[in-house]
């Protein structure tokens, strides 16, 4: 039912954000803040009830979900390494906080995953498969042993250091033999 003193109302993009336009006397409700409120109060409660916690995690998924979608649409870079971070930490919070995953690493595994997969997106855009394979599998090195520490109950932290360093050093090693 909409009243008949009520003024339209129109969302805007300014240089801030989203805004509600209120016609009426009013100022613009910026909607960037509103969600900021309501984001820092998710947080909060977080921090104090267990189930809240689980809905934050599901809303950092949903959020990274989105700037994927976004990478999709726009093909910005920023938006796929942005919602790849997010998106692999918040899976790993939020499957750690349904008990689906327990331990540590997880995150890193996850966020080693997504480094991964941007390096065929990245030979397809002709900007080469380098970096990405070396830094997502040095993560996922480092998720890999975490996690297998908290499965196994073996001490695999100590080696996780040494390995990473001679997976870096066959990485240099091969590369100079290319360009040289």
């Amino acid at each position: 039912m909409s009243d008949k003193n009520q003024s339209p109302k129109a969302v805007r993009i300014d240089g801030l954000g989203f805004a509600t336009d209120v016609s009426g006397g009013r100022g613009t409700v910026p909607l960037l803040g509103i969600f900021l409120i309501v984001f820092g109060a998710l947080l909060a409660a977080g921090q104090l009830v267990d189930v809240a916690q689980v809905g934050a995690s599901a809303l950092f998924l949903a959020l990274g979900l989105v700037l994927l979608f976004v990478w999709l649409r726009d093909h910005s870079d920023t938006a796929l390494y942005i919602g790849l971070f997010v998106t692999a930490l918040a899976l790993a919070d939020l499957l750690s906080g349904a008990n689906v995953v327990s331990g540590s690493g997880w995150g890193t595994l996850f966020l080693g995953i997504g480094v991964v997969a941007t390096a065929p997106i990245r030979a397809r855009e002709g900007k080469g498969w380098g970096w990405p394979l070396v830094l997502g599998g040095l993560l996922l090195v480092w998720g890999g042993g975490a996690i297998a520490t908290s499965y196994m109950n073996i001490n695999v932290d100590r080696l996780v250091g040494p390995v990473l360093l001679v997976l870096l050093g066959i990485w240099i090693v091969t590369r100079s033999r290319r360009h040289g």
